[in-house]
């Protein structure tokens, strides 16, 4: 008979299980690595140090925010030096217009540091 063990606390496993990050997890045991909650099977979890980590912890802690508006950034973003913007957030210092992911290519970054649309 297959032994399962639990990836968290090493316990046999009789009945009822959860595979997830490539080991067996009693339900009750496999918990975000970062809040404790239970994570749901069904749910979208992450991996951090072998252990799940929820959705929101993981948009919480270990995503990259915003430098404007501290949000974290899910998908495309504009970097400078090692800062990281949402395209939206940043507004072009002469016309004052938005920035758009599809721009990226005619954005300029003068001297200064201001971001400027190429044709202004």
């Amino acid at each position: 008979m297959l032994q399962r063990i639990c990836g968290a606390c090493n316990e046999n496993i009789p009945n009822h299980w959860v595979i997830g990050l490539d080991k067996f997890w009693h339900q009750d045991c496999f918990c975000c690595g970062v809040c404790g909650r239970v994570v749901d099977a069904k749910e979208t979890f992450y991996e951090k140090d072998g252990k799940p980590v929820c959705h929101r912890c993981q948009t919480k802690n270990f995503v990259e925010k915003c430098g404007v508006c501290q949000e974290p950034i899910i998908g495309n973003r504009m970097i400078y030096k090692d800062i990281h913007y949402h395209y939206t957030c940043l507004n072009c210092k002469k016309c004052g217009q938005p920035f758009k992911e599809e721009q990226h290519d005619q954005i300029k970054i003068l001297e200064n540091g201001d971001f400027v649309h190429d044709n202004c």
